[in-house]
């Protein structure tokens, strides 16, 4: 279940996920998402901002810069994949288990034309509180490359926003206030 006789090249998937062809379709989607974006600037290839999970630039007119990590899937799904495992062999923990310097995922389902955006700490945040759950409830991906295997977890979108704006909400406990 979850497993496909696939088997990915990552240099590939790389190229596809950073192809220029959809750069109208992000730009679309930024100036929706944040209507004083005065530009955006892609961090293709393998370089330090893209370990720290940087895709994207998006500069405001205010000065603020927000850092932005984009998924995108050809196919359409109800879910969104959480990869928790990036390397079986190596055992290097998938994007959702890192400290990356983002401030929002950009999940994007190419044909449906819509992306979700999602704010980094929050999801982060989520997926501490509900991850181990997520695991043992839904359906296991695992994606084979050539000399290794990469797990997600496909969470119901749904699911998934109701845990991001639930790690909105901050609750402390009552400390004896009179």
């Amino acid at each position: 279940m979850g497993q496909s006789s696939i088997v990915h090249n990552f240099e590939e998937r790389l190229a596809w996920g950073e192809s220029a062809i959809d750069e109208q379709f992000w730009l679309d989607v930024y100036q929706r998402a944040f209507p004083t974006m005065v530009n955006m600037m892609p961090c293709p290839g393998d370089h330090a901002s893209q370990r720290m999970g940087i895709d994207r630039l998006i500069l405001l007119s205010s000065g603020q810069v927000l850092r932005i990590d984009e998924k995108k899937r050809a196919t359409d799904y109800d879910d969104i994949l959480l990869e928790y495992l990036s390397n079986d062999v190596t055992g290097a923990p998938g994007w959702i288990e890192k400290n990356l310097y983002i401030d929002y995922l950009a999940y994007a389902f190419s044909v449906k034309r819509i992306c979700y955006l999602l704010p980094w700490l929050m999801l982060r945040k989520a997926w501490i509180e509900n991850g181990e759950i997520w695991r043992q409830r839904y359906r296991p991906i695992i994606a084979h490359n050539e000399t290794y295997s990469t797990h997600s977890i496909a969470v119901p979108i749904n699911v998934l926003y109701r845990a991001v704006d639930r790690a909105t909400r901050i609750e402390l406990p009552d400390a004896g206030r009179h």
